[in-house]
């Protein structure tokens, strides 16, 4: 390849012969190769390898102290995967079962001794060509990952975009700020922190509890609006919000869209069984009993059509009477441990939570 540079080539030879050593570097300084590095005690070769950082490395196999394969064992142990470091063996037995080892012990290509100059230069640039390709792919199998990883952030963050505008628009005719979505997804968040969960988990628990009201910009205006206590009728028609947002939200395989989904449908569901599905205890998902939690408090501390506005302390002894009953007993003692150590913050206004892929 005609780009190849040898005076910026960096060589390793390693050879207990020093006539020979001198020779393999007389032969190659003559063909432009200026950066190499010589040793005749193989036990250095790890050493040098990390010092210089070679191109290739050309060893003898009959060496004192260790051989040429066990020269090959160390640096193979080194030398990174993904990089292509060549190992040139030079030795004077080429019988079919040296070369048979070289080969398996990682050696690129062999010389014969006495050494030709031609053959020496001719086979060691071959050899460096191979590793300049070697390099160009995978530069360009990174540049295309990353791309990749691009396009995908990109989408990513779009998704996040129109799941906030969804929870917004499910918050809107009764909640024009959306107050009630971003507080809920807030203390999901944190409350998904202090269960101790993976944090890839807890991003995703922040990201969808929001939505798990989506399903009201299907109920009436009759129903979403009412200014008034609630009849049976209404809370019939009201239930029906989990099954318009899990419709809204199906069939789709993003993570992000199933676990959505999931929340939005089973986020009324009971420890006992007496929720709008009848599914209880562990058979709720984790993520919906977290969000159920959140939920749940956030409405009995802000005011409501339906019902008196909780204090803070009236709250937590409220969820303290429902844990095992409404509440997943575990997760509403650690509710409970968070209302101590967020106090006042937990009520406090918010805007839409930062939502970045």
């Amino acid at each position: 390849m005609s780009d190849l540079d040898a005076s910026a080539v960096k060589l390793l030879l390693i050879d207990d012969e020093l006539p020979s050593l001198k020779l393999m570097e007389a032969i190659l300084k003559q063909a432009g190769y200026e950066k190499i590095t010589t040793t005749t005690d193989p036990r250095q070769a790890v050493q040098l390898y990390r010092e210089v950082k070679p191109d290739l490395v050309a060893t003898d196999m009959r060496m004192p102290y260790i051989d040429g394969f066990e020269v090959m064992r160390q640096l193979t142990a080194v030398i990174p995967a993904e990089d292509y470091v060549p190992i040139l063996v030079i030795t004077g037995e080429l019988d079919a079962p040296t070369k048979h080892r070289a080969l398996a012990e990682g050696a690129k290509d062999f010389l014969n001794k006495p050494v030709d100059a031609t053959e020496v230069v001719l086979r060691i640039k071959n050899q460096l060509v191979t590793r300049q390709l070697h390099r160009q792919l995978r530069m360009h199998n990174e540049h295309l990952e990353a791309q990749v990883r691009l396009r995908t952030k990109v989408v990513e963050q779009t998704q996040l975009d129109l799941l906030n505008r969804l929870a917004l628009a499910a918050e809107y005719r009764h909640d024009a700020t959306g107050g009630h979505a971003w507080r809920v997804g807030r203390m999901a968040m944190l409350l998904a922190e202090l269960k101790g969960l993976p944090a890839d988990q807890v991003d995703m628990i922040k990201k969808t509890a929001p939505l798990h009201d989506i399903g009201k910009v299907g109920l009436r205006d009759s129903v979403i609006l009412k200014d008034g206590p609630y009849v049976m009728a209404d809370w019939e028609a009201m239930k029906q919000h989990t099954k318009i947002g899990s419709r809204l939200l199906s069939d789709s395989r993003a993570p992000l869209l199933m676990m959505a989904r999931e929340i939005a449908l089973t986020h009324h569901e009971r420890w006992d069984g007496a929720g709008y599905h009848g599914i209880k205890d562990v058979q709720i998902p984790l993520a919906a009993r977290i969000v159920a939690l959140a939920d749940a408090f956030d409405i009995m501390t802000h005011p409501c059509s339906y019902k008196a506005t909780m204090t803070l302390s009236e709250a937590k002894s409220e969820i303290g009477a429902q844990a095992g009953k409404q509440f997943d007993p575990e997760l509403s003692a650690l509710f409970m441990q968070l209302i101590d150590r967020e106090g006042e913050k937990l009520l406090a206004p918010t805007g839409p939570l930062q939502l970045v892929a």
